[in-house]
Order: structure tokens, then sequence, then C-alpha cells
């Protein structure tokens, strides 16, 4: 299965956003970005879901 970071990752450069970019749309630092992408840091919960709708991903894709 694959690692959530992996995942963040691959969106955002199929969308073709720099880190700098979505760190600046999401209010954070791009240096806090790479590390939340490299698995250094972990995002608080609000974060991760704000990560994900800037990314357009659906994080619960079943929920009805």
């Amino acid at each position: 299965m694959e690692d959530y970071r992996s995942i963040l990752k691959r969106k955002r450069e199929s969308l073709g956003l720099s880190q700098h970019r979505l760190a600046k749309q999401l209010g954070i630092t791009q240096t806090f970005l790479s590390e939340i992408e490299r698995g250094r840091k972990s995002p608080s919960l609000e974060m991760f879901f704000r990560i994900c709708e800037a990314l357009e991903i659906e994080v619960f894709p079943n929920e009805r």
C-alpha cells in the first residue's frame, strides 16, 4: 500500500504545483511541506485535510 506522503507528492507534481506554490496556497512554509513529504514532520489533521482539498484528493471516497 502506498504511503500517504508519496500520494501527496505524486498528486502535487501531477497538478504541476511546486512545493513553494502549494505551501504558499496553504499558508505554510515550503520547508514544512517538504518535511511532510519526506516523513520528517506530520501535519495536523486539519492541515492534512487542507492539503488534500488543495490537491483535489478525496479523503473518504466511499462515504455516502
